[in-house]
């Protein structure tokens, strides 16, 4: 008899209609100039884009929309949501409270931002399934979106992968053996790396004021550093040591990695080829050549445009790699029939 547990029930993604290629004129100083780190950041061949006008919620409400349309679920049964809007208009609140407000949720749904980046759905996963076995809970919706290609500084390498998009599933209890349902977690972490790759604006140079007072702008608008040191991290920590998460996982679990299929941080093929030799799943879903780099919601994308589009996706398990920029990988393991 199939287990009655919590599973996700249905899932939806979206991106903005527009499409940059790596023709685009925002490109030019950083192929003319080579900026330090640019030989690590290859795969793209499109990226959406949000044009103006155009904000984060524009893209994160359609997807919940179509995961709860998938999951036969009505907004007045969420119990919780769980995501990230990154970067939102405000530092806080986030952006999941102003699309709690769209999707026309119940008062009790408490919106919770999760900020632990990349790995978002992953810990969005274990949050719902704790809660709704343990009875707190009986439907949780997890949203991620992302707009970094507003916060990315064209004099840099990593800005070359940067895309917006969004998704959404929906976790309650069913017996339906075809629904993924989490089953364990393995972190690895290097956190000696912290501040190595961040979100910040820079400090501009003292400006004298003749009126006296503040300037009007003391800052540029925040966008992704990566130092040496996150080179470093990223060659080191991202290309090997996050991979033995998943060693550990398959391991602990007795899982053979050819009955699983992979899903991943997307930031670059330099990681992802890498993964795909040493781990060498049954099925490796990713997106990149034609969605790039969606930071935290790439991994929750694919799954949705995975169960859509990818035709060897029939593994039973699948294991979820996310790469933080702190150094923190998380693998999760799921299951169906």
């Amino acid at each position: 008899m199939t287990a009655f547990v919590p599973r996700i029930l249905g899932t939806g993604h979206t991106v903005p209609g527009k499409i940059r290629l790596n023709d685009d004129p925002i490109f030019d100083w950083i192929k003319k100039n080579n900026p330090a780190g640019l030989e690590l950041f290859a795969g793209y061949d499109k990226r959406h884009v949000l044009s103006e006008g155009e904000c984060m919620i524009d893209i994160m409400l359609p997807a919940a929309q179509l995961a709860l349309k998938n999951a036969g679920i009505r907004p007045d049964q969420v119990d919780l949501l769980i995501g990230d809007g990154s970067i939102g208009a405000y530092v806080t609140p986030n952006t999941i409270s102003e699309l709690h407000h769209r999707l026309g949720l119940p008062a009790r749904a408490l919106p919770l931002p999760v900020g632990n980046n990349f790995s978002q759905f992953n810990a969005g996963m274990m949050i719902a399934d704790a809660l709704i076995r343990a009875g707190r809970a009986t439907y949780v919706l997890i949203v991620l979106g992302d707009n970094w290609t507003r916060y990315v500084d064209y004099h840099t390498a990593q800005a070359v992968s940067a895309a917006d998009g969004a998704a959404a599933c929906v976790i309650g209890p069913s017996d339906n053996a075809a629904c993924w349902h989490f089953v364990d977690e393995i972190t690895v972490a290097d956190t000696s790396y912290y501040g190595s790759m961040f979100m910040a604006p820079d400090l501009l140079p003292e400006k004298v004021q003749d009126g006296g007072g503040l300037p009007d702008s003391e800052y540029t608008h925040p966008y992704f550093h990566i130092t040496e040191e996150g080179i470093k991290g990223f060659t080191e920590f991202g290309v090997n040591t996050s991979a033995d998460a998943v060693a550990q996982l398959l391991a602990r679990n007795r899982v053979d990695a050819k009955d699983i299929c992979l899903l991943t941080h997307q930031a670059s093929t330099k990681l992802m080829d890498h993964w795909k030799d040493v781990i060498k799943p049954g099925c490796y879903v990713q997106t990149i050549a034609q969605y790039a780099n969606m930071v935290q919601c790439s991994v929750l994308f694919n799954l949705s445009w995975g169960a859509q589009n990818a035709n060897d996706f029939t593994q039973d398990w699948l294991v979820v790699l996310c790469l933080g920029p702190d150094m923190h990988a998380n693998a999760m393991l799921m299951r169906r029939n």
